[in-house]
């Protein structure tokens, strides 16, 4: 492999993924409801390329068990945080294991294999080499500079308090109080601690989390000063102290701030069509989508607004597939007018779980080809369902049909229309899937051109 990679883009690759794991282990920690734990990660180290996969790299984290015994694991990983592989170090056994993507790729586990764990990169002997420099520079002890670190922390978390409380009084200006939130119709209510996702909740969606929300509402922009400039906005409701000026005592209060973290893409009414599943995943249907908002510092997420038929705003969570510029597929998100989704649906919609939705939407994609409206979950994750569920539409197999008599207009010498079409329904039957109309019209059309020619 030549050495002459960018370094610093690498370098801040493995500190987001140590940062990534660093959250995850957190969240299972609070899900274990475990103290004083262990866990861990070490270091991250970047092993080079592999053809299929793009760069690797090696994850050291440390874990515990049941009985609290320590002990490490080692994580090979894509740039996105995708796990190819793992050696759970805790037993006798020092192997590789991959993961249940690739579990039949015996030739990337040979290549997992060959690959030098020391690696080409170490992000804790690069850090370490970083303070040596700058201490060196200053002229101090690299154990010096590390107290003067925490001392700056410290006095920064001082000037950030205070810049927080600035921001918190020019914040206060903008909040609808109770009166006015209850003046202003609520078209929608979310619960900011359900699941939209098996993993993510409505809080952690949107990046939220620690503001103190109660819950989160949809209003119409209009009603706000600092609002979307689409036709509606999501605001968060929470309860403040307020110091009566009179009395000198503290209340609560009940007020709205507009959510800051999403991002207007599509506003007004775009009824910008997406494929959306509903809440147990029995059917995929396009919905138009009146306004769409991304998350910020997120690609992958959005959230989009539909006004149903009943004239309800219906919610949806979004999934736009980094990869190829990808089709994207929704969910709907439960309020007090929509029923909660299944655990299926949501582990579907998981990124974590799900890294790539590209591959479901081309089996979509090959199912509306066919003339099938009845596509669910289980035909956008199964592969194998292409070919027990793929059915021809008539009337598109009759054009089929009239296309290729048109460009081989000497086949209706030989062969009757139920001849081609059984032709075009053998060849889907053989394909296990829908090919593109051109390949059919060409491929069924020579054929039987040959088959013709050596009748006659």
């Amino acid at each position: 492999m030549d050495r002459d990679f960018d370094q610093e883009k690498i370098l801040d690759k493995m500190r987001a993924l140590r940062d990534a794991r660093e959250t995850e282990i957190a969240d299972e920690q609070f899900q274990k409801k475990r103290e004083n734990s262990e866990e861990k990660v070490l270091n991250v180290k970047y092993l080079g390329q592999i053809d299929t996969i793009g760069d690797v790299y090696l994850v050291i984290e440390q874990l515990q068990d049941k009985e609290g015994k320590v002990f490490q694991v080692e994580r090979y990983e894509t740039e996105d945080g995708e796990v190819i592989g793992g050696n759970n170090k805790s037993d006798a056994y020092d192997f590789i294991l991959l993961s249940e993507k690739y579990k039949e790729k015996e030739q990337l586990l040979e290549q997992l294999q060959g690959l030098n764990k020391e690696g080409w990169l170490d992000l804790n002997e690069m850090e370490q080499d970083r303070l040596d420099a700058v201490a060196k520079e200053l002229g101090i002890t690299t154990k010096d500079l590390k107290k003067v670190a925490e001392i700056e922390a410290d006095k920064e978390m001082e000037t950030k308090e205070e810049r927080e409380a600035g921001e918190e009084e020019e914040r206060e200006e903008n909040l609808l109080s109770e009166d006015e939130l209850e003046s202003i119709p609520s078209k929608t209510e979310i619960d900011v601690n359900q699941k939209v996702t098996d993993s993510e909740t409505m809080e952690s969606l949107l990046k939220v989390q620690g503001k103190g929300y109660q819950k989160i509402q949809v209003v119409e922009s209009d009603d706000l000063e600092e609002a979307n400039s689409t036709r509606f906005s999501f605001v968060g409701i929470k309860q403040v102290e307020k110091k009566d000026p009179k009395t000198g005592k503290i209340h609560k209060q009940t007020v709205a701030e507009k959510i800051d973290t999403l991002e207007q893409r599509y506003g007004q009414s775009p009824n910008k069509g997406i494929d959306s599943l509903n809440g147990d995943g029995s059917k995929l249907e396009e919905k138009k989508m009146q306004s769409i908002y991304q998350i910020k510092g997120d690609n992958e997420n959005q959230v989009g607004l539909h006004i149903g038929s009943a004239g309800t705003i219906e919610v949806s969570y979004i999934r736009t597939p980094r990869q190829d510029n990808g089709e994207a597929i929704s969910i709907p998100i439960e309020t007090h007018s929509v029923r909660p989704t299944t655990r299926e649906v949501r582990r579907f919609m998981n990124r974590r779980r799900n890294t790539d939705l590209g591959e479901e939407a081309e089996r979509i994609e090959r199912h509306r080809e066919a003339g099938c409206d009845d596509i669910s979950i289980t035909e956008i994750k199964d592969n194998s369902s292409d070919v027990r569920h793929i059915h021809i539409d008539e009337s598109y197999l009759a054009k089929l049909v009239d296309e290729i008599l048109e460009r081989y207009e000497e086949l209706g010498e030989t062969y009757n229309r139920e001849d081609i079409k059984d032709k075009i329904e053998e060849m889907v039957e053989e394909r296990g899937q829908m090919p593109e109309r051109e390949e059919i019209i060409e491929k069924i059309g020579t054929e039987m051109m040959e088959e013709a020619r050596r009748r006659a």
